[in-house]
Parts: structure tokens; C-alpha cells; sequence
């Protein structure tokens, strides 16, 4: 039977955000080591599978793996030669990977480090910044499934005791996870067939992959609006007969606008006024795109 605690955890946590984002935030769970495989979030199980691969599946801007490699396997050998060791951690980001990186998607999430005493298995993780209602939710299980493979590797504890640090936590529900949209994945030529190709739904199609980006805001860009547009526009190319073009393409203009100004924004800064207002024009002008096509 699977437990709910990190399930109730999650919960209580989002509640602690109805007054605003919160800096230097923790979060402490207790349980007992042969727990940790009841405690599966199942929903986000894949999800978080994928954030613990070295191999970035295409969704993927980038997985936490390709940056820690094998710091899994470092941390159980650590652990096995030297139970109190202060080194027993894993770390996704150097200096290199932050300077100059300006508003390119990199993690969070910055280090698990542990250490056994006596029969409690202490794990921390420190995050700069942390979405509690959304992104939390995957952290939590991907921390799990590490502290599952560290149990298994190293059986020398009884209990763990979890606590997770964020520099800035908040809450915004209206963010998905940093996950890539898929109209970014398709290249020109894969979104030319999907819109011209017969015996298909295009509109859904198409409305459906607006509607993700509408709530991919933690990286934005305009290349697939862009490309969008090239393709509406080539008189070379039967246009769809549902697409009201004259129309359609200055929404995409607009579109586009609002997208370049929200990137050029989140360069100086992360989030405040100006940025929470680049995001709802943003939003905005995704929305109008996908109300023209459902009419």
C-alpha cells in the first residue's frame, strides 16, 4: 500500500505561500528508511526519472544527472568508506555554469549532500530557487528516489531525516515545469507537415501546443512563434483554409513582441513588476491566438 506522507507534505507546504514567496525557506520530513519506497509520488514518477537521467530525454532543456554524472554512486561509496564524511554530497552547478549565463535554463537545484549518524541518515538539499506548487511536487520524488538507490547501496541506517533549503521559494500555479514545449522540439520542417498534413486535427493540434507554451514562462522564446509566422506567410505553401490569415499573423506579431519583451526582462531580472507584467501580456497574447483558432 502506498504511503501518502510526502503527498501530505507537498500540501502543507504549499499553504505555508498565501502571503508570498519566502527566502530562506526549509522543509523537514522524518521517516524510516524501509519507507522511502511507499512514499512514491505517482503521478510525477516519470517526471522526476527523467530529471535523474544523464540521457535528456527531448522535452528536456537539460536533466539535473547530466550535471551531477555519477554523483549518486559517489555519494553510496562515500558513505561506505566513511559513514561521517562531509563530502558525501553532489553538486550541479560551477562558477563556469553560472557566470555570463544571463536567462539560459540552468538547475535549481544545487546540492544533496548526506552523512550517517549513528542510524539516521541526514540529507539536505539547497536550492537558489524553488516553485513550491509545481516543481516541489517532482523534487520531492526525485529526492526520494535517490535516497532509495543511497539505501541500497549503503543499508548502514535506520532512518533519514530530509530537510530542503530554498534561497527563495514561492508559489506560482500557473507555471509548469522547465520542461520544453513541444513546438520547440519539432524543427520547420516536422511543423509545416503537422499543419498541412491531411486527416489530422491541426487546429488541436496547434492550440494545444499555444496553450503549453502559454505556461512555459521560466524560459521564453520567440524562435517558434517566428518560424510560425515564416511558414503562414510563404506563398509558396497552401495556406491551411482554417487559418484567417491576415489576422492570425498579426496576433503572431503581437505575439512575438510580447515574447521578446518578457526575454529581454527576465535578462535584468527574475521576477517584480515589470517582469510580472511581460509574463501576463505574454500570457495574453498566447491566449488571443488560441481564442482566434478555437473560433
Amino acid at each position: 500500500m502506498n504511503d501518502d506522507r510526502l503527498y501530505q507534505l507537498h500540501a502543507n507546504a504549499v499553504k505555508n505561500f498565501e502571503e508570498g514567496p519566502q527566502f530562506n525557506w526549509a522543509l523537514n520530513f522524518d521517516c524510516e528508511a524501509q519507507d522511502l519506497r511507499k512514499l512514491e509520488i505517482t503521478d510525477v514518477v516519470e517526471a522526476a526519472k527523467g530529471w535523474r537521467s544523464e540521457v535528456r530525454p527531448p522535452e528536456y532543456y537539460f536533466t539535473h544527472a547530466e550535471y551531477y554524472t555519477d554523483g549518486v554512486k559517489h555519494i553510496i561509496n562515500e558513505l561506505k568508506e566513511k559513514p561521517t564524511s562531509n563530502r558525501a554530497l553532489y553538486s550541479l552547478i560551477a562558477q563556469k555554469d553560472i557566470r555570463n549565463s544571463g536567462d539560459t535554463p540552468i538547475p535549481s537545484f544545487m546540492t544533496l549532500q548526506c552523512q550517517i549518524d549513528k542510524d539516521v541518515l541526514y540529507c539536505t538539499c539547497y536550492f537558489r530557487a524553488l516553485e513550491v506548487s509545481r516543481f516541489l511536487k517532482i523534487n520531492l520524488e526525485e529526492i526520494r528516489q535517490t535516497l532509495v538507490e543511497i539505501y541500497e547501496g549503503v543499508p548502514q541506517f535506520t532512518k533519514v531525516h530530509l530537510t530542503i533549503f530554498a534561497f527563495r521559494a514561492y508559489n506560482d500555479q500557473g507555471r509548469l515545469p522547465l520542461r520544453r514545449p513541444q513546438i520547440e522540439i519539432l524543427t520547420d520542417v516536422q511543423l509545416v507537415a503537422l499543419l498541412l498534413k491531411p486527416h489530422s486535427n491541426p487546429i488541436q493540434i496547434l492550440r494545444n501546443m499555444l496553450e503549453e507554451l502559454r505556461g512555459a514562462i521560466t524560459a521564453v522564446s520567440s524562435e517558434k512563434l517566428k518560424a510560425l509566422k515564416d511558414i503562414l506567410s510563404n506563398n509558396d505553401l497552401q495556406t491551411p483554409t482554417w487559418v484567417q490569415k491576415p489576422l492570425f499573423i498579426n496576433q503572431l506579431d503581437q505575439a512575438i513582441t510580447a515574447t521578446t519583451n518578457l526575454a529581454n526582462l527576465r535578462k535584468k531580472g527574475s521576477h517584480g513588476p515589470g517582469v510580472d507584467e511581460a509574463t501576463q501580456s505574454y500570457q495574453r497574447a498566447i491566449k488571443v491566438l488560441c481564442d482566434n483558432l478555437d473560433n
